[in-house]
């Protein structure tokens, strides 16, 4: 598959199915995204090295999905969909974690096919920042739980 351009990219959100795994298809869009990433998919070493041996040996153990981590220009308008996530990171404070599907395409659907990430997770983090001649922003990053689906579109 050749290189995809970022042009176009969409993340979605919706309900996520029993024990906080992916379902369904998202339908609700996250607006005004600068940037995503999904970072620190890891499988877990287990060293199982004895006194016996010359060289450490390892086994795998769990896998850590990582997280997704979004910037976006605050706009907490209802059009954006930004203040139902930032909401969801208030009730998880107050107890009422709610898990999430998410949808992930990477590129833009007609003419520039990439590939897509379905995960499901737990809003974790929130910031916003601001500065001098620039737009204010927000940062978002969802702990994701159980596994991760990387597909190529076709």
């Amino acid at each position: 598959m050749p290189a995809i351009a970022s042009w176009g990219t969409t993340l979605k959100y919706g309900s996520a199915g029993s024990g906080c795994t992916y379902t369904g298809t998202p339908t609700t869009s996250v607006g005004n995204v600068i940037s995503l990433n999904v970072d620190g998919i890891s499988l877990t070493m287990i060293d199982v090295t004895t006194l016996t041996d010359r060289f450490r040996k390892f086994v795998g153990g769990l896998v850590d999905s990582g997280s997704l981590s979004l910037e976006v220009n605050l706009d907490t308008d209802t059009g954006s969909n930004q203040q139902a996530l930032i909401d969801e990171l208030d009730s998880s404070l107050t107890g009422a974690n709610t898990c999430r599907s998410f949808l992930l395409e990477f590129g833009e659907a007609t003419n520039n096919k990439g590939t897509t990430v379905q995960c499901a997770g737990y809003v974790q983090q929130f910031s916003i920042r601001g500065g001098l001649d620039s737009a204010v922003t927000a940062s978002m990053t969802i702990k994701l739980n159980g596994s991760v689906a990387i597909a190529d579109v076709a």
